[in-house]
């Protein structure tokens, strides 16, 4: 798996556009953090000491570290990197007369997926030519899970760095529990997870959470 990753580069995928546009970095970033948090709440008299009641858990997050440099070929790093990340969180997909949103994101790494809308972007410039163009960045960039009303009642967000895979054309579930698992007939483990009714028939692009062996 890390193997893999190395090799890989690091793209992002506008999923909104047709064909999907691809933002790929320049470098792959060092390491990731995922957060994932819960909701509890203290209901009852102020003063009185009352039991903590659980209220949900919240989408999780995923942070990366960017660093851009463009000083070798002179060119602003913003126009030819950051620029085209801001452009991410921008609202330019119409949902309805009057709406709009940012556009919903693949992160591709390898075996690494995650679909996610870019929720932060933090800037840091530190090197400029002689006029003050910027020619190197480090960028913090945080992505926050998407998930549709149907993979919500499913109980199944996807994209879980670890534990997701992106449907091939072609591939079955038991060709894809022989690629993770190295055993195709623990393919039924997948469709558990996933509430699948026929694993012969999977839908090309769609998510799959894979669930660990224990």
């Amino acid at each position: 798996m890390l193997e893999k990753l190395v090799s890989a580069k690091l793209k992002i995928e506008n999923t909104d556009t047709n064909p999907p546009e691809i933002f790929q970095v320049q470098f792959n970033p060092e390491r990731y953090t995922i957060d994932k948090t819960t909701t509890w709440t203290t209901p009852g008299e102020k003063g009185k000491l009352v039991p903590l009641v659980f209220g949900g858990t919240a989408r999780k997050s995923i942070s990366f570290e960017f660093f851009f440099d463009t000083y070798a070929e002179e060119k602003d790093v913003r126009k030819e990197y950051v620029g085209k990340l801001l452009a991410l969180m921008e609202p330019t997909v119409t949902t309805s007369p009057g709406k709009k949103r940012p556009p919903i994101l693949l992160i591709k790494w390898g075996e690494f997926v995650f679909k996610a809308v870019l929720e932060r972007l933090s800037q840091n410039y530190t090197m400029f030519t002689a006029n003050g163009t910027p020619v190197r960045a480090v960028v913090n960039a945080t992505f926050k899970q998407f998930s549709t009303a149907q993979e919500d009642a499913l109980n199944n967000p996807p994209g879980d760095p670890t534990t997701a895979h992106l449907v091939k054309d072609g591939e079955t579930l038991n060709l894809i529990s022989a690629k993770i698992y190295g055993d195709p007939k623990l393919w039924r483990l997948i469709a558990d997870k996933n509430r699948l009714t026929d694993p012969l028939h999977l839908n090309v692009g769609s998510l799959l959470e894979i669930p660990p062996l224990l």
